[in-house]
């Protein structure tokens, strides 16, 4: 009999626990019978109508990271990737988020590597990309890999050494010879310019953010351990790697929400957060040591007599001491903006944490010694008047290179004595080392090349809780000054530097340099234009806004302002986007050190196509060669004045004509500033409702051992209820409850219509709060109104005592 007894019992947990598993899928069916409970052959008393069983709530959201204070503000976290969770724990291997990442391959500062697409899940022997054991790896390989072939081609005849012509019109040629055409397992190139070379020496990993997590202003914080960590202590590494993880301007690749991104390098601005220059780990030929550097790069109106570096003002000015010394420009007039901070010794072996505080202001840098602890930075930024490239949103990128120019430490400007102060055997010829950006590296790749990787633990992102400020836009937004933005040209007062403008100088036999600049008076910022050869026409130098797409049958208004450093006469057109560049419709301008208003007559279109808004600078007779131009409130809108919508320097929220400037991913909303931000901590906080304060039929409410309160006596037909209750967006409910016995239910009720019936289906030990445990269901529903716990009879009377429901 005892023996028949606890078989029972022990067939009733089990059938429970396997009930509450069936109640997950649907079942709908009574449970089966526990100790006490009438069997099939004892009829009990009526039993109520067949509620379904909750759901089991699916795994909740890992708790957010609590709010980082600095300086007394508190900063919410908007985005990370830990790849994998916390370091060391064993994860396996595992993808890339591709919401995060995009991989890409382009060719540049003389680096050796092609970056490949190959990661180690599906590629275990020579992958590139790792996510593993909680960290990303980014290895860098001893392999040729051929990722573009230039020649063209009609048929396979036309390809040299046996490739093959492919569809594209592009030979497909194995001309490493290692079997294989290798274009599939490059990364893509998706650029302009920059484009990826063959015959590259070794291979490597790159990833970016771009059009996937790009935000303004706010504190980026990541964990990283530099390439053959794994050496014994003090050794010195071999050189050559190029490890970096940095920012550059979202407006620099391809439009996405209603954002022009089509500006260049330099201009939109780039942050070396992290640059790591292995080869300065060897004392022998860099004795300081500053083998760690942090860089920043943007394009500031120069100093008189700065030439322009590339057509178009491809001029950069880093004015930071590392890793070069700097420019021209780092002279202390700067104009208000100024990067200060020199490279310095880390210790490659160990894990650092790098922080980048980033506002309207500037920025800082911290590298272990964080801002949230109160640490001092090791580099400041202030952006001032002449590096608004920082104003707008940036994406993140993560590389570990190979050769290069700071692979090699500028080998293209290394002095020497002999031939012992040059890398890797290089000679010294003429007091300069006969480096190339290959023979600085000096891997043995058979014993060294699984320590050839930039490990990174996570990244995150934080910003500000209180915002930031945007800038107004322009009134030249709105040409009638009815509210809503009517011109095609966007950011036509240069407010921010979020737009083509900086870039598109052309020229046609003429030079010059551009840039966007605070004039001081009643129009503040403003496009600056320095012409330094006027050229032999007027269209040797062309200021141009392009594309913009016009509607035939349609009329435009269009005006700019303009002012010269010398009395001329400035052309401006309307003018097709291409070939064969028709005018339709032109305007002599006289301008001169006055702000002078060119109001052109309207236009009608005959034909819909992409037209060019062209400010003409240059001369028939190379007579204003030398001399200053300065644009503002260029305009181009329908007559009728449509609302165009205007995105500046926003990545969501309203674009002033009913749509949106982007959508922000789930877990962030968009914030009055126009950026997406992570929800407060307060929202984050499941909704407690206390079972004391609810309305009681039958139960009671006791104290409890904490000093609290608790409801017991909680039996069939019995309720607890909680009116005023918003269900909308609640997907996860906790009950907090306890019992002596198991089996107990009660179905939970919303504004008297039952949802499903909660189960505790093992004794917890205990009605009071130190035996209480967590029952968490998914629930669905929306609204306001009254939630209930209905109690469902139970053979021993009470059916769990009730501390509270969290609802999330």
């Amino acid at each position: 009999m005892t023996w028949t007894r606890k078989s029972t019992w022990t067939r009733g947990v089990l059938g429970a626990a396997l009930w509450a598993l069936l109640g997950a899928c649907g079942n709908t069916e009574t449970p089966p019978p526990g100790p006490e409970q009438p069997g099939p052959e004892q009829p009990g008393p009526e039993q109520p109508p067949v509620v379904p069983l909750c759901q089991a709530a699916p795994p909740a959201e890992p708790p957010p990271l609590p709010p980082l204070m600095m300086a007394g503000q508190p900063y919410s976290l908007t985005w990370e990737d830990d790849f994998g969770g916390p370091l060391g724990e064993g994860q396996p291997r595992d993808f890339l988020n591709k919401d995060f990442w995009v991989k890409e391959n382009l060719g540049v500062n003389n680096e050796q590597q092609a970056y490949t697409n190959r990661e180690c899940p599906d590629h275990p022997n020579d992958w590139n990309y790792c996510v593993e054991n909680g960290r990303l790896t980014l290895l860098a390989r001893e392999e040729r890999l051929d990722c573009v072939v230039w020649q063209q081609c009609t048929q396979s005849s036309d390809c040299f050494n046996g490739g093959t012509c492919a569809n594209t019109g592009y030979c497909l040629n194995d001309r490493n010879k290692n079997g294989v055409w290798d274009h599939e397992e490059c990364a893509a190139f998706n650029g302009t310019g920059n484009a990826p070379q063959n015959d590259r020496l070794y291979t490597s990993g790159r990833i970016k953010s771009d059009e996937r997590v790009e935000f303004r202003y706010g504190y980026v914080e990541f964990r990283a351990r530099m390439p053959f960590a794994d050496l014994p202590a003090g050794a010195t590494p071999p050189g050559g790697l190029w490890p970096a993880i940095w920012m550059l301007g979202a407006n620099g690749a391809i439009t996405n929400g209603g954002r022009d991104d089509s500006a260049d390098w330099p201009m939109i601005g780039e942050v070396d957060i992290m640059e790591y220059s292995q080869i300065k780990e060897n004392k022998a030929l860099y004795a300081q040591n500053d083998s760690m550097g942090l860089n920043v790069l943007w394009r500031e109106k120069p100093e008189a007599g700065d030439a322009a570096a590339r057509p178009g003002a491809w001029e950069p000015n880093a004015c930071s001491s590392w890793p070069n010394g700097g420019d021209a420009k780092c002279d202390g007039d700067v104009g208000g903006a100024r990067a200060t901070w020199n490279g310095f010794a880390i210790d490659y072996h160990q894990w650092h944490t790098w922080g980048f505080l980033w506002d309207e202001k500037g920025f800082q840098i911290y590298v272990d010694d964080l801002p949230q602890n109160g640490g001092t930075p090791v580099a400041r930024f202030s952006i001032g008047d002449g590096a608004t490239e920082f104003n707008q949103p940036m994406y993140l990128i993560l590389n570990n290179a190979v050769g290069g120019t700071l692979g090699c430490t500028g080998w293209d400007y290394r002095t020497c004595t002999t031939s012992a102060e040059c890398a890797n055997n290089a000679a010294c010829v003429g007091g300069r080392c006969q480096e190339t950006a290959s023979t600085c590296v000096n891997v043995d790749w058979a014993t060294q090349g699984a320590m050839a990787g930039l490990e990174v633990d996570y990244v995150r992102w934080f910003h500000r809780d209180a915002g930031y400020p945007q800038t107004p836009a322009a009134a030249c937004q709105d040409g009638d000054g009815d509210g809503q933005p009517d011109n095609l040209i966007q950011n036509c007062g240069f407010n921010e530097d979020f737009t083509s403008h900086r870039t598109d100088l052309f020229f046609e036999g003429g030079g010059g340099l551009t840039d966007v600049v605070d004039e001081g008076g009643e129009h503040g910022h403003v496009q600056w234009v320095r012409v330094d050869n006027s050229g032999r026409e007027s269209y040797s130098v062309q200021v141009r806004q392009e594309p913009i797409t016009l509607t035939a049958d349609t009329t435009y208004a269009w005006k700019v302002d303009l002012k010269s450093s010398t009395p001329r006469t400035v052309p401006v057109k309307i003018v097709q986007a291409h070939e064969p560049w028709t005018i339709i419709a032109a305007l002599d301008c006289e301008v001169d050190s006055v702000w002078t208003t060119c109001a052109a007559p309207n236009f009608t279109v005959r034909t819909t196509d992409t037209y060019k808004f062209e400010i003409d600078l240059g001369t028939y007779a190379g007579t204003y060669s030398n001399t200053e131009a300065y644009i503002d409130n260029m305009y181009l809108g329908t007559v009728a004045r449509s609302c165009q919508a205007d995105c500046t320097g926003k990545l969501c929220g309203d674009d002033g004509c009913g749509g949106t400037c982007g959508t922000c991913r789930a877990g962030t909303s968009c914030g009055e500033w126009g950026q997406c931000v992570a929800p407060s901590a307060e929202s984050l906080r499941p909704k407690r409702l206390e079972a004391e304060a609810a309305t009681l039929v039958g139960a009671k409410v006791e104290a409890d051992e904490n000093g609290g309160a608790i409801v017991t006596d909680f039996k069939g037909g019995d309720s607890i209820c909680w009116s005023g209750v918003d269900l909308t967006g609640i997907t996860h409910v906790t009950a907090r409850v306890g019992s002596a016995h198991g089996q107990g239910q009660a179905r939970v009720r919303f504004n008297d219509t039952e949802l499903c019936s909660l189960l505790l289906a093992e004794a917890t030990g205990g009605w009071t709060s130190a035996n209480l445990t967590n029952v968490p269901v998914a629930l669905s529903a929306s609204g306001t109104g009254t939630l209930c716990l209905v109690g469902v009879p139970h053979p021993e009377g009470a059916i769990f005592s009730v501390d509270y429901l969290d609802l999330r």
